[in-house]
């Protein structure tokens, strides 16, 4: 590291390991109070830092949900402060809001597509109410496979007794595991692509041939347009999060109307700045007498699974 970049990321590195010690819970304030989004992946091309407001007041709720005005504040800026120096966010309206009570015209986002690095720290400058948010996080790494080994054959070999596991290792503050079946549907018309996920919130994901059965059987749905159905493979896909993300998601409640005291680990501001991380195996295969099983069993043979 270059010695001008020392000092600024020891400062970052203050600021972030003094605000994980604690919870900051933001104070209920009187409306407009600034609402920050920002989940961060180091993966990523672009990050994105969504930011809106309360409100409240003698106006009917709708229109004012309706009113953009109401929703986003005037003039604000956002700054990535990391170790590669600051890096000014720039304002983009590209991913649009769902359409429904809100305004839905447009949404206001802040991106970078910077490649941030370790601790980075939020400015968000706000003139219209003369108010400056703060918000740390660290970013993380991948999560690592350890079975399947990611270097050895790509099968998953289902026997009668024996159990499949998926196991990986990594900062488990919020993480969950997909087990993605892949097929094909065929049917006169033509064939669609096909997935089933079946997802556990662990890193840990033990699986019986019986219970992957039963799991298909409950799931799959017959269709009498389905002439037949092939399998393609299997994806294993992992995603963690960091303890910041983990409290979020444990003590948020943003679906009522009344919060007493909303969580928040953002200065100045409701909501959460964080981190989380993913990794994925992709494409593997059944094992043979997996295959066979899932054709002929009384359990899946109506699901009409051919062999290849």
């Amino acid at each position: 590291m270059k010695p001008f970049q020392i000092l600024p990321c020891l400062i970052i590195a203050l600021l972030i390991l003094s605000g994980c010690n604690e919870d900051v819970y933001a104070p209920v304030a009187e409306s407009p109070y600034p609402v920050v989004h920002c989940v961060l992946n180091k993966a990523d091309t672009a990050h994105y830092l969504r930011l809106t407001k309360s409100f409240s007041g003698p106006v009917d709720a709708y229109a004012m949900a309706q009113n953009p005005d109401s929703l986003y504040f005037r003039h604000a800026r956002v700054v990535a402060e990391w170790c590669g120096g600051p890096t000014e966010m720039e304002l983009t309206h590209e991913i649009r809001r769902d359409t429904g009570i809100f305004f839905s015209q447009y949404s206001v986002l802040f991106k970078t597509t910077e490649r941030l690095e370790r601790g980075v720290v939020m400015h968000i400058y706000l003139p219209e109410i003369n108010t400056e948010v703060f918000g740390s996080t660290t970013l993380m790494e991948p999560p690592v496979f350890l079975k399947p080994n990611p270097l050895l054959k790509k099968d998953l070999n289902f026997y009668d007794d024996e159990y499949v596991l998926i196991q990986w290792e990594g900062l488990k503050g919020v993480c969950e595991t997909t087990f993605r079946f892949k097929y094909l549907e065929v049917t006169e018309s033509g064939m669609d692509t096909c997935h089933l996920d079946w997802i556990r919130n662990s890193a840990d994901f033990a699986i019986l041939p019986q219970d992957l059965l039963d799991y298909f059987n409950h799931w799959i749905k017959d269709k009498r347009q389905v002439n037949y159905r092939k399998i393609l493979g299997i994806d294993i896909l992992v995603s963690t999060g960091n303890g910041q993300l983990a409290d979020y998601l444990k003590f948020k409640d943003w679906s009522i109307d009344y919060i007493d005291k909303p969580y928040s680990n953002l200065i100045n501001a409701y909501g959460i700045m964080a981190c989380r991380a993913d990794n994925a195996l992709i494409d593997y295969q059944f094992n043979q007498r997996f295959i066979d099983t899932l054709v002929n069993s009384r359990l899946t043979e109506h699901l009409k699974f051919v062999r290849w």
